[in-house]
């Protein structure tokens, strides 16, 4: 099973930020899942939230932000305030300079408009063909309207299609339909027949977000490919004999 850190190691490190991957990256870790979004001049950025109050010291929203300003806020010490480096939000090309040797990466684009899709899709494939991740690097999301662009637009990169706890449909189904490559389902959703159904139709299924080691031992033996996880550290401390070494 592959230790994906959730947004670099959101619960040990600033989230979405380049000094949060850089600590996966002395964890030993090469898996991560970090999030898209588009400022005010259509740069890709790295941050999840729509709005900048939750994780940086800044406010306002993110779409109605320029990335030299984003670039300037303080994104390392809301949440660990003692910290001991100032770093603004990073663009989507500064952190895929310093993830080039990562051996998995989920890129989750959190554009909400049918805009914002489309400028991912105009910026995105050009990035991932310079930076040469290839099967390394998935586009994953919870918009069906965005896969299907992806797909169209550059269907040699490998998609994911995420899904929250209370979701209706079959989500195996919808990857297919979506010609997906893996499943990104809330790890509540996680079963035997899930995990199953998604291998049999050559999907890999990574889980989100599992913090708790007894938790993981679970999803081990459901067969889950993937497990992504706030505190990668813990996870190498307490179970560490469940997951997989870098190459």
């Amino acid at each position: 099973m592959r230790l994906i850190g959730h947004r670099g190691a959101r619960g040990e490190a600033p989230e979405n930020t380049l000094s949060g991957f850089r600590y996966l990256r002395q964890l030993g870790v090469r898996a991560v899942e970090l999030d898209i979004q588009v400022s005010a001049d259509e740069e890709l950025v790295i941050i999840h939230d729509n709005s900048l109050e939750r994780t940086t010291l800044g406010s306002g929203e993110v779409c109605r932000t320029n990335s030299l300003e984003l670039a300037l806020i303080n994104a390392t010490q809301r949440a660990f305030p003692d910290w001991p480096t100032i770093e603004g939000i990073p663009t989507l090309r500064d952190v895929m300079a310093i993830l080039k040797d990562f051996e998995h990466i989920q890129f989750e684009v959190k554009a909400a408009t049918e805009q914002d899709c489309q400028i991912v899709v105009r910026k995105f494939p050009a990035l991932w063909r310079e930076f040469g991740f290839g099967e390394r690097a998935f586009t994953t999301s919870f918009n069906p309207q965005f896969l299907q662009l992806i797909r169209e637009a550059a269907p040699e990169i490998p998609r994911g299609i995420l899904f929250e706890l209370g979701f209706a449909g079959n989500p195996v189904e919808e990857a297919i339909a979506l010609d997906c490559r893996a499943l990104g389902p809330h790890q509540l959703r996680c079963d035997q027949a899930l995990i199953d159904s998604a291998h049999s139709a050559g999907l890999m299924v990574a889980t989100w977000t599992v913090n708790d080691p007894a938790r993981m031992h679970e999803l081990a033996k459901l067969g889950v490919d993937g497990l992504i996880t706030d505190v990668p550290a813990l996870a190498l401390r307490e179970a560490a004999d469940l997951f997989q070494p870098p190459t």
